[in-house]
């Protein structure tokens, strides 16, 4: 049985402004529901709003696509998608859903899990990306580069498009956005799109939560509380804007995080 966490009122810290930046809207210091994880969730690494009963989730160790009560994080269904491996994002768009490696491969499941594709990403050899949603509007996913497989690039967020007409990436990123104003240890962990088409970046490394503009201008940036956001590794919307955040065990535990719009 999933716990609710009790979270004590804890002071919100924040990082210089910049001129860009906006009051963020989500109480970050105070989520307004918390729930620890089962034990098979420690690794958890990206999720997916899909109803208010239901989100989609991914652990990075083992091929299994899981789907928890939004209401309290229990798992309520578990299906075996594929063999182990560094599976870092997940997203779904009407009749697929969609699974990021870390090497940029994506495998495609269809809703009746009884066909499956894989694609990848071409000359990976030294990208690691940890990021993946859906971005409707532009019938494409948004993948985000943890690290470049250049390391005199990884000065920029760099995020990618994979197009769902062509099944492929592009050729350059389509947002590369410089580290400057944010911090030289953001390397993205998550990535998730707003109903009103702002686009936010997780890193887990620089815990930090950055919002951009749909041309990929820098919003607000926010820095998390430590002793909340041991691990983050994913983030989704709900259809009314309710953000959710999960963190991966580290030092404590899993947990799902709410926070109201």
């Amino acid at each position: 049985m999933m716990r609710l966490l009790a979270y004590s009122l804890l002071i919100l810290i924040s990082f210089g402004a910049c001129k860009t930046q906006k009051k963020n809207s989500y109480k970050l210091h105070s989520p307004s529901e918390g729930f620890r994880l089962d034990s098979e969730l420690d690794e958890i690494s990206g999720l997916h709003y899909l109803s208010e009963s239901s989100i989609l989730a991914v652990q990075d160790e083992a091929g299994i696509l899981y789907y928890l009560n939004g209401n309290d994080g229990s798992i309520q269904e578990t299906y075996k998608f594929g063999k182990k491996g560094d599976y870092e994002g997940v997203t779904a768009y009407k009749d697929d859903i969609f699974i990021l490696k870390s090497n940029g491969e994506i495998t495609v499941i269809n809703r009746d899990k009884d066909k499956k594709k894989i694609f990848k990403f071409k000359n990976s050899k030294g990208f690691d990306f940890e990021g993946l949603c859906m971005d409707e509007k532009n019938n494409r996913l948004l993948v985000a580069c943890k690290t470049h497989g250049d390391k005199d690039k990884n000065d920029h967020i760099r995020i990618y498009e994979f197009k769902l007409k062509s099944k492929s990436y592009g050729k350059s990123p389509v947002y590369k956005v410089s580290k400057n104003n944010i911090s030289r240890l953001f390397s993205p962990s998550a990535i998730a799109i707003h109903p009103n088409g702002n686009i936010f970046v997780l890193s887990s490394t620089a815990k930090m939560l950055i919002c951009l503009s749909p041309a990929g201008e820098l919003i607000y940036k926010e820095a998390l509380l430590k002793d909340m956001f041991n691990q983050p590794e994913g983030i989704t919307f709900s259809s009314d804007a309710d953000l959710f955040i999960s963190n991966e065990k580290k030092n404590k535990y899993p947990t799902l995080l709410k926070f109201n719009k």
